[in-house]
């Protein structure tokens, strides 16, 4: 099932300091509802800094980043104020094209977005409707949550993919105990990421289980870090497992950051 919704820009592809404008829908010259930032977490801040200037104040901001990028949105907030900044996360599929088009895929998925933090009042009914990314998307007052739940399971996933070189994400099933035990050390560092935000599971079975059905929903997909290790591109890892660097303790994920940075 294939959605054509309207209207959005997109920066990414690596193309930083100039905004991709690929609108998801055929009219022209059209004024984007949001501008999505879909650019890796260490190109972020140069992306935003960079587009800041060239859209009306009105037109929020929307980040799709993979890992930790708190620091970085929280860094910006003064510099870009009052224009609006909100995060977001999506589990939908899309494909870019040659010619620059792009096709959204978006059955039985989840898109989610709402403001950094919780301090933030719930946005105006119009306000609502210029921020309908996608027909089944949905607004958070607190997307805290689901940001931790992302960042939890990528550390997992993805940083286990490339330390050994696994394609496809079903692959992790010949290393579960191991990814239980990376699944129990990332759960540690999250509680101190986010140390005021409850969770709404009731334990490290919970996690498990969720993390192992995402796993079974993904079994097929290429990873996204092994593919940039063997195209030989910088990782996000430094926003995933890299981010225990700044703690004590945490050693499996140095020692397998490590391994990622070696590569």
């Amino acid at each position: 099932m294939t959605h054509q919704v309207s209207p959005l820009g997109i920066v990414g592809l690596g193309a930083l300091g100039r905004a991709v404008e690929t609108f998801l829908r055929p009219e022209q010259n059209k004024t984007p509802s949001a501008i999505l930032f879909t650019v890796k977490a260490f190109d972020l801040d140069t992306a935003l800094r960079g587009e800041a200037a060239g859209w009306p104040l009105d037109i929020p901001f929307v980040t799709l980043s993979n890992g930790y990028i708190s620091p970085i949105l929280e860094n910006l907030l003064p510099v870009l104020h009052p224009r609006q900044i909100h995060v977001g996360m999506t589990t939908i599929g899309s494909t870019i094209g040659l010619d620059g088009k792009v096709t959204v895929f978006s059955n039985n998925t989840v898109t989610a977005w709402g403001p950094i933090g919780s301090n933030f009042p719930p946005p105006t009914p119009g306000e609502l409707a210029r921020l309908r990314l996608f027909p089944n998307g949905q607004w958070h007052n607190d997307m805290r949550p689901l940001l931790r739940q992302k960042w939890l399971f990528n550390v997992v996933i993805n940083t286990l993919c490339a330390v050994y070189g696994l394609r496809s994400n079903g692959l992790l099933t010949a290393h579960r105990t191991e990814a239980e035990d990376v699944l129990c050390e990332a759960t540690e560092l999250a509680d101190l990421l986010w140390k005021d935000v409850p969770w709404d599971v009731s334990g490290q079975q919970e996690l498990s289980k969720q993390l192992w059905s995402v796993i079974t929903v993904t079994s097929g997909n290429e990873n996204s870090m092994v593919r940039d290790l063997r195209l030989k591109k910088q990782t996000e890892s430094h926003y995933l497992a890299g981010v225990a660097r700044n703690y004590d303790g945490f050693e499996k994920l140095k020692k397998l950051h490590q391994q990622i940075v070696a590569r």
